[in-house]
């Protein structure tokens, strides 16, 4: 403002208009320059991650975050800072673009026990490793396995798979219209060691050793404790008396501690108490609810279909719901393994936001974590990167529709933070007829590449990915997995995709639509193969390089669910009121 007052006073004396316009012009050069070495410097350090390919199937890939912003935005907040890493894997600092969250007109407070707060600094701070380091117990202890939400297998699957065999079935129930396992329907299964099963209240029957223990949430109300090898019960299930759509969570450092959250908020006609809800394993009492009717909710729509993931380290739950909040709850767990005794004392902190395009502002993925930056999706389509420490949002973007498959996350050589998230085709049907796969750089916003998915849609049954993409390790590194519904003439398709360019390496029609995620799993001698679920019910397993199919086998209900699988066994729910325990069978009948 003070250059621009200066100005008609300069105008007024005309024997300095030349020299003046001369060490205007020597300014901006002087100022071209160095902002040409800038961004020669960012570019030299930055590496892959300001320089992509463009997949051949798609437009040309932009230097925007997201569609809906605008691109000096975008450049903006990619030439900002260059991210240099501390000490240690796992710690490289995301960049703030504030210029982007003004676009978004993203607003959001930090309320602490209930109160809000101008400045939020969380003690202890939040530091998730890295993926292999979320659980200390053995086995699939949350949707996806862990904060990076890259994986539900734990182990090897028999060298030269070849058959996919039922070895037991379990009958469930269902509440009004919700039968069965519905979406997300991932179970857990833990290894549990001899001394805890001694505190719990297992069936004597399956006392006396290790016990391997599938743990199940389904729309019947109820969540099942089964045994992966003869899918015995262990213990009773629990009631919880409305239909959950969502995965449970077992907490990670192997204490007797289960999460899950409930999707519907209504039984026969009449409303009930919807939230998500903390048992204890040794006696499965109720130990705490958090009430999605929450008092500083932004929307009226309270079911918590996220997973939950428990920060080991600080002792606190990450949770998000459709209520639009994001839950810091530190659960003061005080555990006596050898009095066999657990309790929680939980205080609540949460990060509330509202935005210009966030008209349905909840979430329905689970939340990711790369150390303490914590990413999810509304309905509306806004990602963020929040941190969890000061909770404030690092940056945002528009990815154009709502999302419900949870964002998965994977470091790279050289300090790059890969983001993989896909989306339905809802809300626009009306500009549009793709779902989008998108590999976006999670410390910048910076999308490297986005893939579109032709797609259909009805205001009944829309299209695109509900299931969350696998990502493709060892011998599938270079690949990414998405599964999309609702492909024209395929009913469904799943797709291999190049991280690096994110060109469809191949492609293979399913038959039918399917909201199931895929699983990639691994033989003894790191061979990589795809499983998946879909509508018609068939569970099939993939050459993860060639797309080849290798076995198919007949669950005989619609597989909305998705797969969890521990060594050889997996074990899948279906809408026709059964889960399932299958055997991967190798070449030579293991």
């Amino acid at each position: 403002m003070a250059n621009a007052k200066k100005r008609p006073r300069k105008k007024q004396q005309p024997r300095k208009k030349v020299s003046i316009g001369i060490v205007v012009f020597l300014g901006l050069a002087a100022a071209l320059v160095v902002l040409l070495a800038f961004l020669i410097h960012a570019l030299v350090a930055g590496g892959d991650r300001e320089t992509t390919a463009t997949p051949a199937s798609s437009p040309a890939a932009s230097n925007a975050p997201f569609e809906a912003v605008d691109a000096d935005a975008g450049l903006a907040a990619a030439s900002t800072l260059t991210p240099a890493p501390t000490a240690g894997p796992g710690h490289y600092p995301a960049q703030a673009a504030p210029d982007t969250l003004e676009k978004l007109g993203l607003e959001s407070v930090a309320l602490e026990s209930g109160q809000r707060v101008d400045s939020y600094a969380r003690t202890p701070a939040i530091h998730m490793g890295l993926s292999g380091e979320y659980a200390s117990i053995e086995g699939v202890t949350t949707f996806r396995g862990n904060n990076y939400r890259d994986s539900a297998a734990c182990g090897s699957i028999p060298n030269d798979p070849e058959e996919l065999e039922i070895v037991w079935s379990v009958a469930i129930g269902q509440i009004d219209d919700w039968d069965g396992v519905g979406w997300t329907g991932q179970c857990a299964i833990v290894r549990w060691p001899e001394e805890t099963v001694r505190t719990m209240n297992v069936r004597e029957e399956k006392q006396g050793g290790p016990l391997t223990e599938v743990i199940y949430a389904t729309l019947d109300g109820r969540i099942y404790f089964l045994d992966l090898y003869d899918g015995q019960a262990t213990r009773p299930a629990i009631n919880v008396g409305a239909p959950i759509k969502g995965s449970v969570t077992v907490d990670p450092r192997g204490y007797p501690l289960l999460y899950v959250g409930q999707g519907i908020p209504e039984v026969n006609g009449h409303s009930v108490d919807i939230g998500t809800r903390i048992f204890s394993l040794i006696d499965q009492s109720l130990l705490f609810f958090l009430d999605g009717d929450d008092p500083f909710a932004q929307r009226s729509w309270y079911a918590f279909d996220a997973a939950p993931l428990v920060d080991g380290e600080t002792d606190t739950m990450l949770q998000v719901g459709e209520n639009a909040i994001l839950y810091l709850v530190k659960l003061n767990t005080d555990y006596d393994p050898a009095a066999g005794t657990i309790s929680i004392a939980p205080q609540v902190d949460r990060y509330v936001f509202r935005s210009a395009i966030s008209d349905q502002p909840g979430m329905e993925n689970s939340i990711a974590v790369y150390d303490h930056y914590g990413y999810f999706i509304d309905n509306s389509g806004l990602l963020q990167c929040v941190d969890l420490n000061t909770l404030a949002c690092v940056w945002a973007g528009d990815v154009g529709d709502d999302t419900d498959a949870t964002i998965v996350l994977e470091e790279e050589a050289g300090g790059t933070v890969a983001l993989y998230t896909a989306t339905e085709f809802e809300h626009s049907a009306s500009s549009d007829e793709n779902a989008y796969l998108r590999k976006i750089d999670a410390l910048t916003g910076q999308m490297l590449w986005k893939l579109p998915v032709k797609v259909y849609t009805s205001p009944d049954n829309e299209g695109g990915s509900f299931a969350t993409p696998a990502l493709g390790k060892g011998d599938l590194g270079d690949l990414v997995f998405a599964h999309m519904t609702r492909t024209p003439g395929d009913g469904a398709t799943l797709l291999a995709v190049d991280k690096e360019s994110g060109e469809v390496v191949w492609r293979v029609p399913m038959g039918s639509g399917g909201w199931s995620s895929p699983v990639c799993v691994y033989d003894e001698s790191g061979k990589g193969y795809v499983l998946v679920g879909s509508s018609s019910g068939a569970l099939r397993i993939y050459d993860g390089r060639t797309g080849n199919i290798i076995s198919i086998c007949d669950l005989e209900g619609n597989i909305e669910g998705s797969p969890a699988v521990f060594e050889d066994m997996l074990v899948v729910g279906t809408r026709g009121k059964r889960i399932f325990g299958v055997r991967i069978k190798g070449g030579d009948g293991a």
